[in-house]
């Protein structure tokens, strides 16, 4: 989440705003302290348009998001 919104020029104020949650919480999710329930991995997806399973992929730079196909 961090690569993504540094890519974007996105403050993280905004990213959590936008989704309705503290920045506390969007921080402890890019820290990867916390995980997003389903309903904001969700909301997730479609804000930064990065697929569901990416946030599932314990390879992050072979994932959908990166053109793979499918996680390894």
């Amino acid at each position: 989440l961090r690569e993504w919104r540094k890519e974007n020029g996105v403050k993280e104020t905004a990213a959590a705003e936008e989704l309705g949650v503290g920045t506390a919480t969007w921080g402890h999710w890019e820290e990867g302290v916390r995980f997003p329930s389903l309903k904001n991995l969700v909301a997730l997806s479609r804000y930064t348009n990065i697929p569901i399973q990416h946030f599932f992929c314990p390879d992050r730079h072979r994932c959908p998001l990166r053109g793979e196909t499918t996680c390894k």
